[in-house]
């Protein structure tokens, strides 16, 4: 499926934009990874670009989590999946907490030594916690020389008009909503990380490659 053709079905949907679907699409066509994970979905937008990628090139397949409340979303991934044709390339899994609790599914059923995903792409709960602990976990799932992308490093809880005047927001201390706190995971835990490698900030993706051989 080319990219103009996902582009034009999703096109208005949030939260992926064009110019990041084409990175995305783009990223996926020209690395031709065989197993990628995605962490955060929303209405799976940038789902479908990755699930367009795999299917230009004929191979692959796309593990996406997201919390069970992402189904009220309109559209939902289903939905956008049915319009794309997407749904041999990718697999929604719906979580009830986290997708770190998926995660720890994942490598229990993983073998030791194993690595079962050659790119993973954070963009979702973009909190210190959670995606640093992700990337914790994603590093033993994610195989030597593949990739993982981080969304949102410039992006805070007190510059978001859908979040900032929530409760759980304005209970955070100011320093917390003012943080960016994807890009704090990506400076000081990814980009100081010894077995990682070929960091690239374009516009608010964070790239990174785990180095092929022992840090």
């Amino acid at each position: 499926m080319r990219y103009e053709e996902v582009r034009d079905i999703v096109r208005g949907v949030p939260h992926a934009t064009e110019r990041q679907g084409h990175q995305l699409y783009q990223f996926v066509r020209s690395h031709r990874p065989r197993a990628v994970l995605e962490l955060g979905f929303a209405h799976g937008v940038s789902s479908c670009y990755i699930g367009a990628a795999l299917a230009a090139n004929g191979a692959g397949k796309l593990t996406t989590i997201d919390l069970d409340k992402a189904r009220r979303r309109q559209p939902d991934i289903t939905e956008l999946l049915g319009r794309t044709q997407l749904e041999k390339w990718v697999q929604p899994i719906f979580t009830p907490t986290s997708y770190t609790w998926e995660l720890m599914r994942l490598l229990e059923r993983t073998q030791p030594g194993q690595h079962p995903y050659d790119f993973v792409f954070i963009d979702g709960a973009h909190r210190w916690e959670t995606d640093g602990f992700a990337f914790f976990l994603a590093d033993r799932l994610l195989a030597p020389g593949g990739w993982i992308l981080f969304d949102d490093l410039q992006w805070t809880y007190a510059a978001s008009p859908a979040l900032r005047d929530t409760p759980a927001v304005a209970a955070m201390p100011r320093e917390e909503r003012e943080t960016p706190q994807v890009g704090k995971i990506f400076d000081l835990l990814v980009r100081r990380h010894p077995g990682y490698g070929e960091f690239a900030v374009v516009g608010s993706y964070g790239w990174a490659r785990k180095l092929p051989g022992p840090a």
